[in-house]
C-alpha cells in the first residue's frame, strides 16, 4: 500500500494498492510503438495517471476508508514514514 494525493482533490490522501512495477506500452505522436518497465515512483505515478484515463480515482482506489485523511492530517501523521518525505 502506499499513499496517494491528487491535483484534483488538493486536500485528501488515501491509501490505495499499487504495483511495485509495470510495463507499459504506447505510441508517440509518429505512430511509434514503445515500451518501458518503471518501478518504484514511477510506476505508481503511471498507474495512477493511467487511472485517470480509465475514468478511475484514488479514491476509487482506496483500501480502507479510514486511510482518508486530509493533508493536514497527514503531514502530523505520516509524513515521516512516507515517501513524500523530503
Amino acid at each position: 500500500m502506499v499513499w496517494d494525493a491528487c491535483l484534483s482533490f488538493l486536500c485528501i490522501f488515501c491509501q490505495v494498492t499499487r504495483n511495485e512495477w509495470v510495463t507499459v506500452r504506447y505510441q508517440d505522436m509518429a505512430g511509434v510503438w514503445h515500451e518501458i518497465k518503471a518501478e518504484g515512483e514511477l510506476s505508481e505515478l503511471l498507474q495512477h495517471e493511467i487511472d485517470h484515463l480509465d475514468g478511475i480515482l484514488a479514491l476509487d482506489r482506496m483500501t480502507d476508508i479510514k486511510t482518508l485523511c486530509t493533508r493536514e492530517e497527514f503531514e502530523k501523521r505520516y509524513r515521516a514514514n512516507s515517501p513524500y518525505a523530503t
